[in-house]
């Protein structure tokens, strides 16, 4: 489709010319300066990192350095990981540097010979000049080395060299200013001994829980006015990442009937010269499309549009169509398997439940075929093989030795002729009646497959893209339009509403072209827009913008029904704590006082370690407040998550002291030091005030 793309493209190339040309005349060289209020004078950056633009042409830069480091170029999935990397190391640069500049981190030139060629060489440089036996040789670097010198400071080489040689200094030094955070870190004897409290001290508690759904919403008169005093003094729950809701409508390009009988008679026309060619090697080479282009298949791999009994060598045998190819097979000759194959059917009758009765029906089944019964129909009919091998007959089609329970196998495979056994058959799974349809052998074909994949022919693509600028043209007086229209010619519209920057699929939409869909919505469209036609790789979309949102507080319009919700949850847990307030007595009493909607119970076992209880759900609140109490102490009403809790505590068991906190100090160690170098990111990130904007290039 790429290709169709280009040739429309170019259609329209002397228009273009001449009015580009009209363009420069008019605004001269106003169009390119820096400022153009044309171009806009940001088109060029990708974010900003520590108050400092990133241009793309830096970042592309580090993007084609890591890229060099890749065997093969890279397709566009590991691309977005490089990029990833190279936007990673900007923070690592820019971010890092800030920081590690106001505390004198650096790597000296001695540091960095080091981890090139000395006693420490990096593992990330040092795994490009590995032994025979696997070590890092010294002696390769310096030839390496060596040879840069001579190539020159200014060969691409030597270039590659430096921008390598800048990450490993990057990274080293990132490291050390980690370090110098992390390293800090110690955990005391007192944190270990509240870790080892934390998870042995263990309390029973007696609750009275009442849900907020138990009270009716018309219990609690919650205003517009409340959910907006409820966000104002709650923005901090309403931040939201930046968001585009878009419409889209899909005009897909599958191959018509007439493509598939085009590339029918082309294959018909292959297999004959396929059948007279004397290279076989060659000609498969030269006209598959297939990853399979010679196989050795014996019986049970044989393709099943194949018969072994009609094979013939030299023979071309084809065009067959499936899974959305064509393929011809040519016989090339039969060699012999290692294991034998045969083929069977069988009729099982399962004696997990009754084995006489099972032998009785098994028994009078076999006499019926014994005494002319058709035994294809009977299998159908009667006996427990699995739906698939009834539907068939009980053919269980070619196997190979071993691959059946032994007492089946043996049956099938010491037959010396095809048809009936006389006799049941007893296995793990029953008793089996079985036919033998071909008996044991060690036969292969040799076989050359030429395969080419169903695809849109370039009518089929321009007749959809024809549609679709059809619906885009006709679309244009904005999102009403595109709706009614979609409407008008049946066509479904598809809705995407929370559709992320970042974001690389929307929906049913896939594959690497999805991220201009993406673009347009964030660097091109306003509401309701309409856009023009999409080439993705199997369709052709249109889309309108719904909605947009930026990163931050969202507008009260945006969230007023959340905030209603959490409101009313306020005015939920103030009416139902008063209506508490007044009861004493057990919990017990205390439920039967209240009345509906309040519900009693005991929770066992339950540790600091717990964020939810039985029967109430996440209770952080509850469970912190447990471990402030007496034995035998009640709470006041607690408002938790999705209710209010009234505790007495059972029972409290403390730890037994122990002279030897150690093991627990070690596990609060590396639980900070896990997440340590994660939180020194974030933290960089936010203190930078770090804006990833590459999401309008990319």
């Amino acid at each position: 489709m790429a290709i169709i793309t280009k040739i429309r493209e170019k259609s329209g190339v002397a228009v273009g010319l001449i009015a580009i040309g009209l363009i420069l005349f008019m605004v001269g060289g106003d169009l390119m300066s820096p400022n153009s209020r044309l171009l806009g004078s940001n088109k060029q950056i990708v974010g900003v990192i520590g108050g400092q633009d990133i241009e793309l042409r830096q970042f592309s830069e580090i993007v084609d350095a890591i890229k060099g480091n890749y065997p093969t170029p890279p397709n566009e999935q590991q691309m977005q990981g490089v990029r990833q990397m190279a936007w990673n190391e900007l923070i690592y640069r820019v971010a890092y540097g800030q920081q590690m500049e106001e505390l004198g981190v650096t790597i000296s030139p001695e540091e960095l010979d080091d981890i090139i060629s000395g006693n420490n060489i990096a593992p990330e440089f040092g795994q490009y000049f590995r032994d025979s036996t696997g070590e890092v040789s010294r002696e390769n670097i310096k030839m390496y080395l060596a040879s840069l010198k001579q190539q020159g400071p200014n060969s691409p080489q030597y270039q590659q060299f430096l921008s390598f040689e800048q990450q490993l200094k990057t990274s080293r030094t990132r490291i050390k200013y980690e370090n110098l955070i992390s390293r800090t870190y110690f955990a005391s004897d007192l944190e270990g001994k509240k870790e080892y409290e934390k998870q042995n001290d263990k309390v029973e508690i007696a609750y009275l829980n009442v849900p907020f759904y138990s009270v009716p919403d018309s219990v609690v008169n919650t205003s517009e006015s409340d959910a907006k005093a409820y966000y104002n003094a709650n923005k901090e729950e309403f931040k939201r990442d930046a968001n585009r809701g878009i419409e889209f409508v899909s005009f897909q390009v599958k191959p018509s009937d007439a493509d598939k009988k085009n590339l029918e008679a082309d294959m018909q026309d292959l297999a004959r010269a396929f059948e007279r060619t004397s290279n076989d090697t060659a000609f498969v080479e030269a006209n598959t499309e297939g990853a399979t282009k010679f196989l050795s298949a014996n019986m049970t791999g044989l393709p099943t549009v194949l018969d072994a009994d009609e094979l013939e060598e030299g023979k071309v045998y084809g065009p067959h169509f499936a899974a959305g190819s064509f393929r011809n097979y040519k016989v090339l000759g039969t060699s012999e398997d290692t294991v034998y194959s045969a083929r069977a059917s069988h009729i099982l009758f399962k004696n997990d439940k009754d084995d006489a009765k099972a032998k009785k029906e098994a028994l009078a089944t076999l006499r019926k075929i014994q005494g002319g019964e058709n035994f294809e129909e009977l299998a159908k009919k009667v006996g427990d093989a699995a739906p698939t091998t009834k539907s068939r007959g009980g053919d269980l089609q070619w196997f190979s030795e071993g691959r059946m329970v032994p007492e089946f196998d043996k049956a099938v495979f010491s037959a010396r002729k095809t048809g009936l056994i006389s006799r049941l058959v007893k296995t793990s799974f029953g008793y089996h009646i079985i036919k033998v349809t071909e008996t044991k052998t060690k036969e292969q074909f040799e076989l050359a497959v030429v395969e080419k994949k169903l695809s849109a022919s370039d009518a089929t693509i321009n007749e959809a893209y024809r549609k679709a600028s059809v619906f885009a043209a006709s679309a244009k007086g904005g999102r009403k339009a595109f709706e009614e229209l979609a409407e008008e010619q049946k066509i479904f519209i598809e809705q995407a509403l929370t559709i992320a920057p970042s974001a690389t699929f929307i929906n049913s939409l896939r594959g690497n072209s999805v991220r201009q869909v993406i673009r347009w919505a964030y660097n091109e469209a306003g509401i309701d827009d309409v856009s023009e036609v999409f080439d993705l790789d199997d369709r052709f979309v249109v889309a309108t913008l719904m909605t947009a949102r930026e990163e931050g507080v969202a507008d009260f319009a945006d969230v007023q029904n959340e905030a209603m919700v959490q409101a009313k949850k306020e005015k939920k847990a103030e009416y139902i704590t008063s209506k508490l307030a007044g009861l004493s007595g057990s919990i017990e009493d205390m439920r039967k006082a209240y009345g509906n909607g309040a519900k009693a119970d005991i929770a066992s076992d339950l540790s600091l370690n717990d964020v939810s209880i039985q029967g109430i759900g996440i209770a952080p609140k509850t469970i912190g407040t447990a471990f402030g109490l007496k034995e035998g102490e009640v709470s006041k009403p607690i408002v938790d998550e999705n209710s209010v809790v009234v505790i007495k505590v059972r029972k409290a068991d403390k730890a037994l002291e122990t002279a030897d906190y150690s093991i627990y100090q070690t596990q609060v160690e590396n639980r900070y030091n896990r997440s340590a170098n994660y939180n020194i990111l974030e933290a960089v990130k936010e203190l930078s005030d770090v804006k990833d904007e590459r999401y309008k290039f990319f």
